[in-house]
């Protein structure tokens, strides 16, 4: 049995929360209508705003200039007149003098025979071997030839560093350089690995003026005619075979002196490699 004064605390405290609720339930209410009073106050006292209609007239409807041409379409504005250019005259000449080849008398030999026919046709075929004309050749051609008696009086060159200068600016693609190195290495007057590797460069078309000079015992002519035999043998073996290495062989040979010391050293060293 619940004791009496327990039973009025349990009263007092069902009718306090009773009455908690039902104040939190009107107090609710009592907000929620008094925001929506508030909001209705704040509609009424905004002012009104007036609508405007902004017209943007249409764009102007404009016709491009320009024509259409014969294939149907058009093309906008106008074609510049024509500039008349004068054709470039890129025509190079190819003009030379072949070097004359002196066939020795005497020859039985139907192959050695050939071999020099063989040089004949390289003096007069020069381009056959990929060379090309250059223009600049032409004018550094005439500036060296006939070359100098030495370096001085009416004929010479200004120094040895001009000469030198003129000959490197020589384009070896163009074989016409040819004859100018050789007159300058084989006569002594610009000797060096410079005009012999150019020589050996321009290859076969060289070997025409190379050959008088190798049967006068030249080393120069030995040593730069000894590289173009290695490198160039299987375009002309015939020469190398027949004429070259026979002549190297003779070099070779003969009793040692000091003048033939390089031609003999240099002809041994291309025996060497071409056997």
């Amino acid at each position: 049995m619940i004791p009496h004064r327990m039973s009025w605390g349990l009263v007092i405290l069902i009718i306090l929360v009773v009455t908690a609720t039902v104040w939190k339930v009107l107090h609710d209410r009592a907000y929620i209508k008094q925001l929506e009073q508030d909001v209705t106050e704040q509609k009424q006292q905004s002012p009104s705003i007036n609508k405007v209609t902004v017209t943007v007239p249409p764009l102007e409807q404009s016709t491009p200039k320009g024509h259409v041409h014969e294939d149907g379409t058009f093309h906008e504005g106008e074609h510049p007149e024509p500039v008349e250019v004068p054709p470039l005259d890129v025509t190079i000449s190819r003009d030379y003098t072949p070097v004359k080849v002196q066939i020795p008398e005497g020859i039985t030999d139907p192959d050695v025979l050939a071999a020099w026919e063989r040089v004949e046709y390289i003096a007069n075929n020069i381009w056959e071997w990929g060379g090309v004309p250059v223009a600049e050749n032409e004018a550094l051609i005439a500036e060296l030839m006939p070359p100098p008696d030495g370096f001085s009086g009416p004929d010479g060159h200004g120094d040895a560093e001009e000469t030198i200068e003129l000959l490197g600016a020589l384009d070896p693609n163009d074989p016409r350089a040819a004859p100018v190195l050789v007159a300058y290495y084989c006569g002594g007057i610009i000797r060096g690995i410079g005009p012999r590797d150019t020589l050996v460069y321009i290859g076969p078309p060289a070997v025409p003026l190379l050959l008088p000079h190798l049967f006068e015992g030249d080393s120069g002519a030995v040593s730069a005619l000894g590289r173009i035999a290695v490198k160039y043998r299987k375009e002309i073996p015939g020469i190398v075979d027949h004429i070259i290495i026979p002549k190297f062989e003779e070099l070779v040979a003969i009793e040692k002196t000091p003048d033939m010391y390089y031609a003999q050293k240099w002809a041994r060293e291309a025996l060497e490699r071409l056997k």
